[in-house]
């Protein structure tokens, strides 16, 4: 019988086998620990790349969404967004502009809540809105997406009313210029005769004396006068002056005109006042300055009752200078004072209207101006201004 403290060796062989699987059985779950543990890091990193490139096509996404919002949002063209059921699903700023403040809180509801129609005229589209009505070319388009499906529709408004407006000026100027050309055509046909008719009037004037039938020769000559100024008042209306600038004395300008009118003055016994004490250079064309000075004094005149004064005066103001004509007709009430100077207003019944209005364009292409004072029943004072003068501005000849 052996000793008890002894192992047997098949056991410490089979403890040795054990000890051994046990050493190769770890080792395996060790490299496949490092395995897996290479696995998730190489997944963790992956993941976070992924991660990254979700957010930077996020971000571009959002940025994109944002563009093309800021870019729909700042097209002049109103924009209407409908889906698939007709609803509203979006509209831009030029669409709330036009429809009205309505048309923002009209999305996610039917398109008819927008409250606004399109009326067809003819070859024309109209958007009427809130009581407004604007000239329009509208479009609709379907809104398909990859698989062909329509997923909604767009429609495009754009307001053409001020290009209407444009084609309408272009028009009307077209027009105009062809009726200049036309009144040019009449005015040199109908100053002919006229010359031949103040010419023998003038001559007959001075062979009759001071009898009655002189004065009879002078209202000729001045109705004459009155149709000349209106035949030039419509040339200058037709084109456009651009006067030659020089430097003219205003006593010259003053005594010309004056000159022209004494047959209309002297027929209707109606004394012309003057005070030239001052006598200053003026910068502008001495054939246009003398149209201002005939219309403001013609306007005058007519005015005026037979019998009454007119009154003329230059002064130095400013470096510049003043002539000032004043009458004692019946003035003008306040609400007319701003019109007087517009084309083809006139408050007589046989005015066209043309003379101020000429008027005050030569003064404004002469860098001066036309004040007027006047109230009912107490006359009228016409002031026009001149700028200085300059020295580079020669003596006229």
């Amino acid at each position: 019988m052996g000793n008890s403290g002894e192992v047997p060796a098949d056991r410490i062989r089979h403890l040795n086998e054990a000890f051994s699987s046990f050493a190769a059985t770890s080792g395996l779950l060790e490299r496949y620990y490092d395995m897996l543990r290479e696995k998730v890091r190489y997944l963790t990193v992956e993941l976070e790349e992924r991660n990254e490139q979700l957010k930077a096509a996020l971000a571009d996404a959002t940025s994109a969404k944002d563009s093309l919002r800021c870019i729909l949002q700042s097209m002049a063209e109103a924009l209407i967004v409908l889906d698939r059921d007709g609803n509203v699903a979006m509209v831009n700023r030029a669409a709330v502009e036009m429809i009205g403040p309505s048309a923002a809180d009209a999305v996610g509801r039917p398109f008819e809540s927008l409250g606004f129609s399109l009326v067809c005229e003819g070859g024309d589209t109209a958007l009427v809105a809130n009581g407004k009505r604007f000239d329009v070319f509208a479009s609709r388009s379907d809104v398909v997406d990859p698989e062909g499906a329509v997923r909604g529709c767009v429609l495009l408004i754009q307001d053409i009313t001020r290009m209407k407006e444009l084609e309408s000026q272009s028009e009307r100027n077209r027009r105009l210029i062809r009726m200049g050309e036309m009144a040019a055509k009449i005015v040199h046909e109908i100053r002919s005769p006229l010359c031949s008719i103040e010419l023998y009037a003038t001559m007959l004037e001075s062979e009759l004396g001071d009898g009655e039938a002189s004065r009879l020769s002078r209202g000729i000559s001045s109705g004459i006068l009155s149709l000349n100024n209106i035949l030039t008042n419509m040339l200058l209306f037709a084109r456009q002056q651009k006067p030659s600038i020089a430097r003219i004395d205003a006593a010259s300008v003053v005594g010309e005109t004056l000159r022209l009118l004494e047959p209309m003055t002297a027929s209707r016994g109606i004394p012309v006042d003057r005070d030239i004490a001052e006598n200053p250079f003026l910068a502008g064309d001495a054939e246009l300055l003398k149209q201002v000075l005939l219309n403001v004094v013609l306007n005058a005149v007519q005015a005026t009752n037979d019998g009454g004064r007119i009154g003329v005066s230059v002064r130095r103001e400013g470096g510049g200078a003043v002539i000032e004509v004043s009458d004692e007709g019946e003035g003008i009430r306040e609400e007319n004072l701003e019109r007087i100077f517009d084309p083809f207003y006139s408050t007589k019944v046989k005015g066209a209207g043309l003379g101020l209005a000429i008027a005050s364009r030569i003064m404004e292409a002469h860098r001066g101006f036309i004040r007027v004072r006047s109230a009912p029943g107490m006359g009228s004072v016409f002031e026009l201004h001149f700028p200085p003068a300059t020295a580079r501005e020669e003596p006229a000849a």
